[in-house]
């Protein structure tokens, strides 16, 4: 993502977002503080999408097991692979509601710093799983209650976009982890730029 790409954004959520007092940014951490942004991504030391991120995770990766459990147990548990396609469903929803969120918490980071380059590198892989467990949603929309195992193309695209989640999540934490991003009480100030 661009600073081109990301400015139109920031300056879109800003225009609806109630007005308050602008800090300067926070020299040691990388963080420019924003009544506005924080009002909606969550008090400091609290933030919101590490709170609704594990519903797509547990989703999604639930969905690869109900996959596996098909094609393990053939026509055993005919059921799951309906159930794989809702929990899809429910992940994208909840990765679309963590999104929001994502964002919020990215407008709050200085540009060129290393938790803003961390941050962009987990969107860009968290945008790449979505778009692989949508094609993947609309691939079983038409047959996945006659089925009685999960497709081998369809298993194959939900382990890859679990893997691409694992990474995604690793980022995710070494950004909450190793650079304290968005969960410091002092002001939300993070450990490293």
């Amino acid at each position: 993502m661009t600073s081109a790409t990301i400015e139109p954004a920031r300056v879109a959520v800003r225009s609806v977002l109630p007005h308050g007092k602008q800090r300067d940014r926070h020299p040691k951490a990388g963080y420019h503080e924003g009544m506005r942004v924080v009002s909606l991504s969550g008090p400091a030391g609290h933030p919101l999408h590490p709170f609704v991120a594990p519903l797509p995770i547990g989703a999604f990766t639930a969905s690869l097991i109900f996959d596996i459990l098909t094609r393990t147990r053939p026509g055993e548990l005919p059921w799951l692979v309906d159930g794989a396609w809702w929990l899809i469903g429910v992940g994208l929803i909840g990765a679309a509601v963590a999104a929001v969120f994502g964002l919020l918490d990215l407008m709050r980071l200085s540009r060129g710093t290393r938790p803003f380059k961390l941050a962009v590198a987990h969107i860009a892989l968290n945008l790449v799983v979505a778009l692989l467990f949508g094609i993947g949603y609309v691939w079983r929309a038409g047959d996945h209650v006659d089925l009685d195992q999960t497709r081998w193309g369809q298993l194959a695209l939900s382990g890859a976009a679990v893997a691409l989640l694992a990474i995604a999540v690793w980022i995710g934490q070494t950004l909450t982890y190793q650079h304290g991003v968005r969960v410091n009480r002092d002001g939300d100030i993070g450990h490293g730029a």
